[in-house]
């Protein structure tokens, strides 16, 4: 029963996908935004425009999602601006301030790392060193476990097998306890072949730090990390201790806001066991930035990510998810727990962190933080597109993959990944495979090998070859004297388009590092189009559903046929402004928003006519597909679900139908509209899937939550018949038995 865990998107249209398809809430909520906040430095009058739409942003999306309290700010050479939205203690209407203490959450991770490298610095510590050689108490196991693999989650080491028990410890538990908890857990790889994001292997690591310093974790935390940065808000949580400007966790249940359950987090010590405010999230994300608290050698290990043995990239660094976004460097973590939802984000060449926290568990926060750098630097987080065309969406993806990683890995050292002189026959070799692959494309070869290349030539075992084209291109534009933040707003698209247009002018640039002919008139071309259909506007924030309900059911008639009359007029321009653009704006977020909307209000038929309307003018996208089937599965209409479904499934089978997200949609739907719900979902993605066992482990807890015990019995075995040995097949096991106990007392069960 793989949930969606704590862990800052890989990917961000993975990101978007998950959005788009499952937060649907049901009635608004009001913000106090009256809180105080930070004393903010001058700025310029373009910045506090941006900075003061973005206060509106955050309390309209606050409603949206419910959230009693958020605190938010960013940190820039010497300049800071925080400051806290509606209430750190609904109930006592105590507002959430730039102060306010939150839970972190994994956000203690990148903490934990920083700490681990200080040890490696002072000599104290090796990296390729056993575990045992810091912890002698923890069980070896048939392979040995490194300081550098748990850093980077690959160390083998298991996540939660039983979350009923082990995300719900009531007590207070030290460090030997708390490794108690996992020590026995059979590994679930070789370690250094599979990247398994888990907190156990970070509770690991605060177990190192005290074997190696002789502290305590909190101790040396506080001494040699929290207090050197100046964090004097950050502390171990406790749930007896008095924490000042603590705040209240909250949950949603049904879409009712109710306090979160009493956890004490301290079992997850040092991967998510720590407490505090945005201003210290803030000062630790500068003092990575600035190197304040490691060395150069391991501010480089927190920047870049590690791989498995195979030559995989996980995007996981020391600490930090390392994934480029729009071309741009940067390190993050998220964090989500009970109580709290938070995020930290750095983009060490804007010398600029930008952290956030709310105290409503489990909801995405990083919409506020990524509009908030859009309001600080004036740089789009990303630009979505659509291309119909299989052709031509392929060359996109390519131009996309080569900027993202290129432009970003010369945004953080400032040169490109291969010397032309020296290296100038690896770099021609990386033109002339990136070409050869093109070229396929354009002969209407099968799309599926190029795509497959883009994504193989991002990891070592793939050459790096899209990091060796586009940080040479990025190194020839920034000579040539193209600001390189600009693409951010211009797209991939306008990067090759600008990287041709050079060399044409400039013959010293030698023809091997050059593009095929057929391949720059593509590139030329979806710049060409994407200039005519860039100016395409949507924004859902512009078609305020509410005000069609504002006479509060007293003419429901006349409004509902307002609505009627609106939907369709929008249905309209959108059909017209995409039935001829060959690339054009994505704007299936902004629908889904309005498709939340619709919910929210009643109107489950008209959201449903909106998930038909994303599935028209985004027919090639999975995303859409998958969105209109998950609202089908809502309306009932079964076979409708699977039919969409399958359209997703077959545009893309990883991505918004795949097990995963469907399995993650499940839990969404239960958290949001319980069990009910999330039973549907998983019965549709059962259909799919009959061989994920994943899914069926799933299934079989819902049906348990449901006291559907027969039902559950059988859908834990079904799981346990694909594979006896999966990772929770020994809570599965336990389950089938709790099952049948019930069964024997109950003869009313169902």
């Amino acid at each position: 029963m793989t949930k969606m865990i704590g862990l800052p998107l890989i990917d961000i249209s993975i990101m978007r996908n998950i959005i788009l398809l499952f937060w649907v809430f049901m009635t608004i909520f009001s913000v106090n935004t009256s809180a105080a906040s930070l004393p903010v430095d001058p700025t310029d009058a373009a910045t506090q425009s941006r900075l003061k739409k973005f206060e509106q942003f955050v309390s309209s999306q606050m409603a949206r999602d419910k959230i009693p309290g958020l605190s938010i700010g960013y940190l820039q050479g010497t300049q800071m601006w925080a400051r806290g939205f509606a209430y750190a203690d609904l109930e006592n209407k105590v507002p959430a301030t730039a102060s306010s203490s939150y839970r972190l959450a994994s956000v203690t991770k990148p903490m934990t790392a920083a700490a681990i490298l200080q040890l490696v610095d002072s000599g104290k510590v090796s990296l390729d060193a056993e575990v045992q050689s810091y912890v002698p108490y923890f069980p070896r196991k048939p392979y040995p476990i490194t300081v550098r693999q748990l850093l980077g989650h690959l160390g083998g080491i298991n996540a939660y097998v039983n979350p009923q028990l082990e995300q719900h410890f009531k007590e207070h538990k030290n460090t030997r306890e708390s490794i108690a908890v996992f020590e026995n857990f059979d590994l679930i790889a070789e370690p250094g072949t599979r990247f398994r994001y888990t907190s156990y292997g970070y509770n690991l690591l605060g177990a190192v730090i005290e074997g190696a310093s002789g502290m305590s974790y909190g101790e040396y935390m506080t001494k040699n990390v929290w207090a050197p940065l100046g964090m004097t808000a950050t502390r171990l949580d406790d749930p007896y201790d008095i924490i000042p400007e603590r705040v209240r966790g909250y949950q949603l249940q049904k879409q009712q806001i109710k306090h979160a359950e009493f956890i004490d987090i301290s079992s997850r010590f040092s991967a998510g066991g720590t407490r505090s405010t945005v201003v210290d999230m803030l000062r630790f994300g500068d003092g990575i930035i600035s190197g304040r608290i490691a060395s150069k050698e391991a501010q480089d290990l927190m920047f870049v990510s590690m791989a498995t043995r195979a030559g995989k990239l996980s995007n996981y660094s020391a600490g930090w998810i390392t994934s480029p976004v729009n071309g741009r460097f940067v390190i993050s973590h998220d964090g989500v727990q009970p109580e709290t939802s938070t995020y930290l984000f750095c983009f060490p060449a804007r010398n600029l962190s930008i952290a956030v926290a709310a105290n409503l568990q489990r909801i995405d926060t990083s919409i506020f933080a990524t509009q908030l750098f859009e309001a600080v630097t004036g740089e789009a987080w990303e630009i979505p597109l659509y291309i119909h065309d299989r052709q031509k969406r392929t060359y996109y993806e390519a131009m996309k993959a080569v900027f993202n990683e290129g432009n970003a890995y010369f945004e953080r050292k400032q040169q490109a990944y291969l010397d032309e002189r020296s290296e100038s026959k690896a770099l021609a070799a990386a033109f002339g495979v990136f070409n050869q692959h093109m070229q396929s494309v354009a002969a209407g070869k099968d799309a599926k090998q190029a795509e497959l290349f883009i994504k193989e030539a991002q990891h070592p075992a793939g050459g790096m070859q899209l990091r060796k084209l586009g940080s040479h291109m990025a190194k020839k534009l920034h000579h040539a004297g193209h600001k390189l933040p600009s693409y951010a707003n211009s797209s991939a698209m306008a990067f090759f388009h600008d990287y041709i247009a050079l060399y044409k002018k400039d013959s010293s640039i030698d023809a091997a590092f050059r593009f095929d002919t057929a391949f720059e008139q593509q590139a030329e071309q979806l710049q060409a189009d994407w200039r005519k259909s860039s100016h395409i506007k949507f924004a859902r924030q512009d078609f305020d559903v509410q005000k069609y309900f504002s006479s509060n059911g007293a003419n429901a008639a006349s409004d509902d046929a307002a609505l009627l009359k609106a939907l369709a007029t929008l249905r309209q321009t959108m059909k017209s402004a995409f039935q001829d653009a060959a690339v054009a704006p994505d704007y299936l977020a902004e629908l889904t928003m309005l498709i939340q909307d619709l919910m929210r209000n009643g109107r489950a038929h008209h959201a449903l006519q909106i998930s038909q309307l994303a599935q028209e003018i985004y027919p090639a996208s999975d995303a859409a597909h998958a969105l209109a089937g998950v609202l089908e599965i809502s309306a009932g209409d079964k076979s409708k679900a699977i039919a969409a479904l399958k359209t997703a499934i077959r545009l893309d089978p990883t991505g918004a139908a795949s097990p995963v997200a469907l399995n993650n949609a499940a839990y969404r739907a239960r958290e949001n509209s319980g069990p009910e719900s999330a039973l549907k979902i998983l019965q549709a993605a059962t259909e799919l899937y009959p061989d994920d066992v994943n899914l069926h482990d799933s299934l079989g807890e819902f049906y348990a939550a449901l006291s559907m015990n027969k039902k559950a019995i059988q859908s834990y075995q079904k799981a346990l018949d694909i594979n006896p040995a999966y990772p929770n097949a020994k809570a599965a096991t336990q389950a089938i038995q709790q099952a049948i106990q019930e069964l024997s007392t109950n003869k009313n069960a169902h």
